[in-house]
């Protein structure tokens, strides 16, 4: 009987993680997600006659060759750059076939889009691997990375910005804390070291940073998780941003988000909320108030969802994915500068927890279609960043405060559904007492 027993056990631990039905499914998923970007570019510039915008490319690509003509005007050093200095990564790599192509920007638009596609297939990637954590159901898995895939918005912005290499290194990070040796073999440190790489792409994924610590510190403890965090972050900082806010002080801009000194976007739930108090209902109230309330709501938000990812002692994955998917939709919505592409953020969080439900997959793809309406097919006709573009009252005014608003709405009902916030105040402070 022990021989037996020892016989089963030693099959268990040699049980590949990633098996092969796994491999086909990454291998179809991954096709998929190439050819979904492809019809993206169709269906937009093609058939609806609309543009992909290169606005952010064009913007990588002129501050990339100040660096690299040695033109004595450097980001970070002469100038702000809004971003931090890892995002020069894919444009370093992306400027080089350029430079041998006569400096051609339609060169690096091109190797750029493909290098934030293959970012958005290890996204994918990610998605299938903790959807088959959290659900451990292969169908449920790979449909949770056909609803990624198939988002008509998210995949639009993957070809034209840098987000895409931040998000999956937060995907990454993820993965790792679901997985850990059983797939990567790395030390139990990685998933840090890959969020702050995230971070130092662009700022959002440092928002999962405080629920994976808590999370692991479940098995470990919150002082052993604290330190192997600031191991990673003060040789980065020291490595990536001391020398820069040593020569100019003014660099530290860069790590500040909140972007005070520039005006509000209209496509903000600020915004909205400011047109319907102000103008629909005529109460007497500023654009600034209408701020401070949403970050008042803000801090609420996050400090209760610290509280309760504190307070939950179980390491539940799905549970994580929930924390980290409601404090980034609450950074998304609070920001007075929305860019359309932020929609990236938190697209794969919510696809791995919808999957359950055909309703809120329905809700789930409405949205995407919204955001796509957004940007780019009425940029320029209902909105810019400054303004609605028609007159107050005038019907595409009209039409532009129904869009935003059904939108937000949406969100925030998907939210709702996503998470189940009820079920989840019972897990954390009825059920745990």
């Amino acid at each position: 009987m022990s021989k037996k027993r020892r016989s089963i056990k030693k099959e268990e631990v040699n049980e590949p993680i990633i098996t092969a039905g796994m491999k086909l499914h990454l291998k179809y998923l991954i096709g998929l997600s190439i050819l979904s970007k492809v019809l993206v570019v169709i269906f937009t510039v093609f058939i609806l006659g609309s543009f992909m915008d290169m606005y952010g490319m064009v913007y990588y690509y002129d501050n990339i060759l100040s660096i690299v003509n040695g033109s004595g005007n450097y980001p970070y050093l002469n100038f702000y750059y809004v971003y931090p200095i890892l995002s020069f990564v894919p444009s370093f790599i992306s400027v080089i076939p350029s430079l041998l192509f006569n400096s051609s920007v339609s060169i690096f638009i091109i190797v750029f889009s493909t290098l934030m596609v293959i970012c958005d297939c290890i996204t994918v990637a990610c998605v299938y691997l903790i959807a088959r954590k959290i659900w451990n159901d292969p169908k449920k898995a790979f449909i949770s990375a056909f609803i990624y895939l198939t988002a008509i918005s998210t995949a639009y912005f993957v070809m034209i910005e840098h987000s895409p290499f931040a998000e999956c290194f937060l995907m990454i990070a993820l993965t790792i804390v679901f997985y850990g040796k059983e797939i990567f073999g790395f030390s139990r440190v990685n998933e840090y070291f890959t969020l702050i790489v995230g971070f130092f792409s662009k700022l959002f994924p440092i928002i999962a940073l405080p629920f994976i610590i808590l999370y692991k510190s479940r098995s470990t403890s919150l002082k052993q998780e604290i330190i192997s965090t600031l191991k990673v972050i003060i040789p980065a900082i020291c490595i990536l941003v001391l020398p820069l806010v040593i020569i100019n002080p003014e660099s530290i801009r860069t790590y500040i988000p909140a972007r005070m000194d520039i005006g509000y976007f209209p496509n903000t739930i600020i915004w909205t909320l400011y047109v319907w108090i102000h103008d629909i209902l005529h109460f007497s109230v500023t654009m600034d108030q209408v701020l401070g309330f949403v970050y008042v709501c803000m801090g609420i938000g996050l400090l209760t969802l610290l509280y309760a990812a504190f307070k939950y002692k179980k390491q539940e994955p799905a549970v994580l994915i929930k924390f980290i998917l409601c404090a980034v939709m609450i950074v998304v919505l609070s920001y007075k500068v929305r860019s359309p592409q932020y929609i990236i953020w938190f697209t794969p969080l919510i696809c791995i927890l919808i999957v359950d439900n055909i309703y809120k997959i329905g809700v789930f793809y409405i949205i995407q279609v919204l955001a796509y309406i957004e940007f780019p097919l009425t940029f320029g006709r209902l909105w810019t960043n400054i303004e609605y573009t028609n007159p107050i009252y005038s019907t595409n005014w009209y039409l532009a405060l129904m869009l935003f608003t059904l939108e937000f709405s949406l969100l925030l009902l998907l939210l709702w559904l996503a998470v189940e916030p009820i079920k989840l105040y019972k897990d954390i402070f009825i059920k745990s007492d």
